[in-house]
């Protein structure tokens, strides 16, 4: 699983480049804000189908252009691909070896990625809501089966919600409560499976650093059981109805992970909540692996942004040691004193233009 080349026009602050990469490591040097960030959008983009970045489609096209272009050159084992994206104000249009394609699970069968960025750790940190999230994404990449459900969920609750808004007819919620305990019930059991296995991973990734580490999962969440669950829809209605938001369900689960005997993001230090962000990340990574039989494409922004150089020197030799192409972007050249691999590219990037130097 490969990406042999990327172009892009009209994309952000590129105006229009082809990138020729390495089949393992591409590191992209550059000062903030001169298109590294947007070179792995770019990625991400084809192959999830969306940005991590925006929600408008508008903001990536290149300023005083109306649309912009994404090509990217796979080669997976004997088959080689083709995807584009046209991006207008308003919409994209995704194709593959140019035949339109609607099911954006598609892209997925063709590349897997996993993007390692400062907000992952960020929004961790952040209440309960945020850490749910962006820990979804995580099991949304490795699982179609998840993500299904909770699209499927999330459509749910924005129904209800406009219920409670406008006719608060009890009939209707009864019959969307009837949906949305099932709905919950499975979403949050799979929710917990899939943590337990991402945090046993993650577990043993933070006893390489320290022997003593111990990493758990705490869930508290009333859609890990069904009656519980019925018996909180019926006795919130009033308050639901007053608010005008569903109270109750998947979308409240509150995920904890403790390290060591104690709240990692509540009261670890900064090294630890370092730690076990990146841990995380190990896991979704190795995941991915089993379910596809096949490592994905890593994504690093700012690679020496967020750890010390004990964490540093460990990621940074974890993931260069996989047999996976990888896209590393820096604004420091020091991460190349650690690059011991001959299989790498070292591109520039200033203003949108990106050459190999190396």
């Amino acid at each position: 699983m490969k990406i042999n080349s990327i172009s892009l026009k009209n994309f952000r602050n590129y105006s229009q480049s082809k990138i020729e990469l390495s089949p393992r490591i591409n590191l992209f040097l550059g000062n903030n804000g001169h298109g590294k960030t947007s070179l792995l959008e770019a990625v991400w983009i084809c192959v999830n189908g969306r940005s991590y970045r925006t929600a408008k489609s508008k903001n990536v096209i290149n300023f005083s252009n109306k649309s912009a272009e994404i090509e990217i050159r796979t080669t997976n084992n004997d088959s080689i691909n083709e995807i584009k994206v046209q991006i207008t104000e308003n919409k994209k249009k995704f194709l593959v070896n140019d035949k339109k394609n609607k099911n954006r699970s598609e892209l997925k069968k063709i590349l897997a990625t996993v993007l390692i960025d400062r907000e992952f750790k960020e929004n961790l940190e952040k209440s309960f809501r945020p850490r749910r999230l962006i820990l979804d994404t995580i099991m949304s990449n490795i699982s179609l089966s998840f993500s299904k459900k909770l699209q499927l969920y999330s459509e749910e609750i924005k129904r209800k919600n406009e219920i409670l808004r406008t006719s608060k007819n009890d009939d209707i919620l009864d019959f969307i409560d009837v949906r949305l305990l099932n709905l919950s019930h499975s979403l949050s059991s799979e929710r917990s499976l899939w943590l337990s296995r991402i945090t046993n991973i993650a577990g043993k990734v933070l006893r390489k650093l320290a022997p003593k580490n111990s990493l758990d999962l705490n869930i508290k969440s009333d859609s890990l059981d069904s009656e519980s669950l019925n018996s909180a829809l019926k006795s919130n209605r009033i308050k639901e109805k007053i608010t005008g938001k569903c109270l109750v369900g998947s979308h409240k689960d509150q995920i904890s992970f403790i390290l060591n005997g104690f709240d990692a993001f509540e009261f670890g230090s900064e090294g630890e909540k370092k730690s076990v962000s990146m841990a995380l990340k190990i896991s979704e990574i190795l995941l991915l692996k089993k379910v596809n039989n096949d490592f994905p494409i890593i994504l690093v922004d700012e690679i020496g942004s967020e750890f010390d150089q004990k964490r540093f020197n460990f990621f940074y030799t974890f993931i260069t040691s996989l047999e996976t192409q990888c896209f590393i972007t820096a604004n420091n050249k020091s991460v190349l004193d650690i690059n011991k691999s001959k299989d790498f590219s070292i591109f520039s990037i200033i203003n949108g233009d990106c050459k190999k130097i190396s």
